[in-house]
């Protein structure tokens, strides 16, 4: 277990004093491969570093089982620290043991927010450790957390947090830079990637899963009418079935697939794109999806979670999830229309202008601090 703490800053005028609320950021994950990490990486490095004092409790990996080594340093570094608030992303085991170090520590004031449930997968390898979750660990952390706010409006109206409601503060959503200038490096990644001036691009970045839809992706690909010129897809992400969803996409032969990997410049890579494609089988609030959005790129995504509240102002098509037709129509229809490409981009970037950029989100997350801090 890779457990990473920073208590760097931590402002004290003196013995016992403090200048700044302590709040600690809790958080799980490999950096770039998932949501919740990527949002508190940006929460520590903003503006609102001035006015609070972060701590950061991070596990690199997961967790299998109810771990007491974890719990027991993390006990410890709360108990040290002395937190105004602990924030916990995310619910599962990561978010079960977050929680229930906090309330040994005797932390009384613990911030949830729901990014996603286990109770969401189609695809169980381990279905007792999942039904633990759903029954047990996900319950419990939620039960235990003296205030609950979500990611989006979908995962807010879910019967599961109907439990929560005197304790609910709201949707706190994810925010994602806006660049000045989305194209400023599309030509040269263009060349880096090998693509030639006039490649239609598609984009996929998401964790190589199958509950990502690259299984529905491979079949709407073999459904693409045939062209003079393939177009190119780009997948950048990695995970557990990364030989297996590659398999599935360079044998639908309709498009170049080009397996990225885990990359550290997705928002250069954006800007070499043409097209973003989204076909998750479930969702809440994808830092993805947004970050895309941010960079004009017209969206074909499924008609899940919160994927539809993002564009319901417009941006891109709504698909059925699992509807390899329905997919390979919008894909078509977009990678034949540049024109109606350029108008979509220009809604989708405008949206997380007003909705979702990262000042919204510090806004949001700032307001809901204070109003705990409050009591």
């Amino acid at each position: 277990m890779d457990l990473s703490t920073d208590l760097a800053g931590v402002g004290r005028a003196g013995p016992g004093i403090r200048t700044r609320p302590v709040v600690v950021q809790h958080s799980a994950g490999t950096p770039g491969a998932n949501g919740p990490l990527t949002a508190v990486e940006r929460v520590l490095a903003s503006r609102l570093a001035d006015r609070y004092d972060f701590v950061r409790m991070h596990q690199s990996s997961g967790n299998g089982a109810l771990n007491v080594g974890l719990l027991r340093d993390w006990v410890a570094l709360l108990r040290r620290v002395r937190p105004d608030l602990v924030h916990v992303r995310g619910l599962q085991n990561e978010g079960f043991h977050g929680v229930l170090a906090a309330r040994l520590a005797g932390c009384r004031r613990v911030l949830v927010t729901v990014h996603g449930t286990v109770r969401d997968l189609r695809r169980v390898d381990r279905p007792v450790r999942r039904a633990l979750l759903v029954r047990g660990a996900e319950p419990l952390t939620l039960r235990a957390a003296s205030h609950v706010a979500t990611v989006c409006e979908y995962a807010a109206g879910r019967d599961f947090l109907r439990g929560c409601a005197d304790r609910f503060l709201g949707v706190i959503p994810n925010g994602v830079p806006v660049p000045a200038r989305p194209d400023a490096a599309r030509d040269r990644v263009r060349a880096d990637l090998g693509l030639r001036p006039d490649d239609l691009a598609m984009i996929v970045v998401a964790r190589l899963t199958w509950e990502k839809g690259f299984g529905v992706l491979a079949e709407a690909l073999r459904r693409l009418p045939p062209a003079p010129d393939r177009p190119v897809l780009l997948v950048a992400g990695d995970g557990p079935a990364r030989a297996d969803v590659e398999a599935a996409l360079r044998d639908a032969g309709t498009a170049r697939v080009r397996m990225l990997g885990n990359r550290a410049d997705v928002p250069d890579l954006l800007c070499a794109a043409d097209l973003f494609v989204f076909p998750t089988l479930h969702e809440n609030l994808s830092n993805a999806l947004l970050e895309a959005m941010a960079h004009g790129l017209p969206v074909v995504a499924s008609a899940v979670g919160g994927n539809v509240e993002v564009l319901r102002d417009g941006g891109g098509r709504l698909v059925p999830a699992g509807d390899p037709t329905a997919l390979a129509d919008a894909l078509a229809a977009l990678l034949g229309d540049a024109g109606t490409r350029a108008r979509l981009g220009a809604r989708a970037r405008r949206t997380v202008v007003d909705r979702y950029s990262l000042d919204a989100m510090l806004g949001a997350l700032d307001t809901a601090y204070q109003r705990i801090l409050a009591g």
